[in-house]
This record gives C-alpha cells, structure tokens and sequence, in this order.
C-alpha cells in the first residue's frame, strides 16, 4: 500500500513538473495552389485534363487538412482555368501577403513527364515560406524604411501517381503522400 501511495505520488509530481509543449507553427497561415495551369494539359483528351485535375485538387484539399490538423490555418486556391491561372494566383498571393496573412505557399502540380528515359505521372509539392525584407531604407538616417514579404523556395516533394517501372498506379495511399508533404512543411516552419 505504502509503495503504491509513493509510485502514485511521484506520477503526479513528475506530471506537474513537465512543461507544457507549444505548438510554434499554431495560427500560420498556409496559401495551397492547385489546379489548371499547373498542370500537364493534354489538347485532345480532356478526360486525362480532368484526371489530372482531380488528383490535383484531392491532393491539395487533403493536405490542407492535414495541416490544419498540425494547428496551420490553411487557405485553399484552385484554379479552374489556365488561361487566367497567372493572373488569379498572382492577385491571391499579393492580397494575402499585403495583409501579412499567409506565412507560406504549397504550390501543386500534377506533371506527366515523358521523353526517352522517363514516362511518368507524378504529384510535385513545391513549398515556399514568406521572409520579412526591410526596404528603401536609407542607410545614413534609417528614413523611408517599408516591409515587405518576399517567397523563399524551401524545397520539394515528389510522389509518383503511375510509375515508369511498374507501369501502373502507385500503390501509396495518398493519405501516406499528402502526410509526408505535410511533415516537410511542418518541419520548414518550425
């Protein structure tokens, strides 16, 4: 009883000593882009346009999610046409970064690559963080000084959709890839 009374004791002491863990990436906000115009687009099947398009979207609405589980605020950009994607995705970013809201950009793409060595589908998750730039500062009297967000490309994450050697989809639950990306831009925020 006796050694039950002190192994309780010291479960409780030691459970009150421990310090908290804080979460440092709780409230970042995360742009997510996908969608037409980054995608490979083929001119005569629209059927595999929108196959690459769903994949896309699906891989970018989930990892948005994951990320918020990881405690981001996530914002999700799709864009359904390529012919105004540049302009679209431009007009988000810069509104998102004049505000000093969004701390990152995971940009998605779904490439199919083809040439004599290679014949592939593959998911490419590019992540980018926004770094804090003073400029027009004037360097004698620390006058006209402005802040400004700039992209900085972190790195990237591939996942292959149909695979060259196999010659048949990827057998990866896309839970696992959208995961592994979500991991690489915890871990760049952190």
């Amino acid at each position: 009883m006796l050694r039950n009374l002190f192994l309780v004791t010291f479960i409780i002491i030691m459970t009150g000593c421990a310090s908290p863990q804080t979460n440092t990436v709780q409230g970042k906000k995360l742009l997510i882009v996908a969608g037409n115009g980054l995608n490979t687009t083929y001119e005569d099947s629209p059927a595999a346009n929108g196959f690459l398009f769903e994949v896309g979207e699906t891989f970018a609405t989930d990892l948005g999610n994951k990320l918020e589980e990881f405690g981001f605020e996530s914002y999700l950009f799709v864009s359904k046409d390529a012919a105004t994607y540049k302009q679209q995705y431009q007009r988000a970013v810069n509104r998102l970064m004049t505000d000093e809201t969004i701390d990152g950009v995971a940009e998605i793409k779904v490439l199919h690559t083809k040439d004599a060595k290679v014949n592939e589908i593959a998911i490419y998750a590019t992540y980018f963080t926004t770094d804090l730039m003073t400029k027009g500062c004037d360097l004698r009297t620390s006058k006209n000084c402005y802040s400004v967000k700039t992209l900085d490309k972190i790195g990237d994450r591939k996942h292959l959709v149909v695979d060259q050697a196999t010659q048949s989809f990827n057998d990866t639950p896309v839970s696992e890839m959208v995961t592994d990306t979500a991991l690489f831009i915890y871990r760049s925020e952190l």
